[in-house]
C-alpha cells in the first residue's frame, strides 16, 4: 500500500510537540517522541526550559532554520507511520 503524505512547510504558533502531532492527530506520545528522536528534535528540544512543550512563536521565529527543518522532518516521519490501533 502506498501512502501520500502532504508536506506542509509551515509551523504552527504552538509547542514543538503539537507542531509534530499536527501531521497525525491520532498519534500517541510514544509515536510523537519516536519521530522527534529520529528527526533529531530531541537533541535541541530538551535545551529549552519547557522541552517539547516550548512555544515556538509565529512561524517558528524562536528557532533556527535547522531546528525548523528537524520539526518538519519529524512531522513527515510521524505522518508516514501507521497507527497501532
Amino acid at each position: 500500500m502506498m501512502k501520500t503524505i502532504k508536506q506542509d512547510r509551515y509551523l504552527l504558533e504552538d509547542t514543538i510537540y503539537n507542531n509534530i502531532k499536527a501531521s497525525r492527530e491520532d498519534a500517541d506520545i510514544h509515536e510523537i517522541l519516536d519521530a522527534a528522536e529520529k528527526a533529531e528534535v530531541l537533541d535541541f528540544a530538551w535545551e529549552f526550559t519547557m522541552g517539547m512543550d516550548t512555544l515556538i512563536g509565529k512561524a517558528g521565529m524562536s528557532l533556527s532554520e535547522a531546528q525548523k527543518e528537524k520539526i518538519l522532518k519529524a512531522r513527515i516521519l510521524l505522518a508516514a507511520t501507521i497507527s497501532n490501533e
